[in-house]
Parts: C-alpha cells; sequence; structure tokens
C-alpha cells in the first residue's frame, strides 16, 4: 500500500517537475540572450593607441625582436618582447611586457588583469617579420590586436 502511493506521489509531482525544468531552462536561455558580443579589430603602429569603450592599449616599444628572420631555417623559432600601456578613462594602469612567439595566448592572459574577464585580448600578428636581408626600424612596426567584449544588457 505505501508502494501505491509513493508511485501516485511521484504521478503528481511528474508535471510538476516538467513545468520546473522547462522554466528553468527558458531563464537560463534569457540571460544568454541578454550578452552582447562586440569585436575590434586594430592595427597600430608604434607609439599609437588602441581605443575601445573608454579603454586604451597603447604599443610603446619593441624591447626585443629575436624571431628567427623567415629566409632562415632556425632550431629556435625565437620571440618579440613588447611593451604595452594600459589606460582606462584616461587614466594609466599601468605597462606590461608582452612576449610574443610560440605561445600566442601569453597576450591575453597577461592583459586579463587590467580588464577583467569581459574582454578577450588576441595577438594576430606583429610585422614586418624579420629577413636577413633587411634590418628593421622601429617606425616600420606594426601590431595588430583583435578583442572581443562581452557586454550585458
Amino acid at each position: 500500500m505505501k508502494l501505491t502511493y509513493t508511485n501516485g506521489l511521484f504521478l503528481l509531482l511528474k508535471p510538476a517537475l516538467l513545468f520546473l525544468s522547462l522554466f528553468l531552462f527558458a531563464i537560463s536561455a534569457s540571460a544568454q540572450d541578454e550578452a552582447e558580443i562586440e569585436t575590434y579589430f586594430a592595427e597600430t603602429k608604434l607609439g599609437e593607441s588602441f581605443n575601445f569603450n573608454e579603454r586604451t592599449i597603447r604599443f610603446k616599444e619593441v624591447l626585443v625582436d629575436s624571431r628567427c628572420p623567415s629566409d632562415v631555417t632556425c632550431v629556435r623559432a625565437g620571440e618579440a618582447k613588447i611593451l604595452v600601456e594600459i589606460f582606462k578613462d584616461e587614466k594609466s594602469l599601468g605597462q606590461e611586457i608582452i612576449t610574443v612567439g610560440a605561445n600566442l595566448n601569453s597576450f591575453k592572459t597577461s592583459l586579463a588583469k587590467f580588464f577583467g574577464e569581459e574582454l578577450d585580448i588576441e595577438f594576430l600578428s606583429l610585422s614586418p617579420y624579420p629577413k636577413t636581408s633587411r634590418k628593421i626600424k622601429a617606425s616600420d612596426y606594426q601590431l595588430k590586436l583583435k578583442v572581443t567584449e562581452r557586454v550585458e544588457d
């Protein structure tokens, strides 16, 4: 008899559980719709700044460029170290040395402390790429960035 009572109770709760599941799904789906994604691309020369939503990344200096020239076969790929300065609302938050080389994700993680988790900053390229036949002048360097921002409504 107790077994029958439990089965009867389950039959009553089954529609309620189904309704609750659908309700929670609808809430989570609407919360996801509220986040808007904005993507910015930038190509800045040495000394220039990239501005977006009252934030700025200034490409200050190439400290080291030991990347393997494209016309040579190297055992090690090498790397470049660049200095950027971070601003928010025109106030400097600090400077950061970014190592560009085999691990391109270092650029994204090192700037997260300045901008938080709402931004993904991805290094796209540092050009020109070295060649043995030419010396790169500081004024020739260009940094390409992609910034993806999650904006909550």
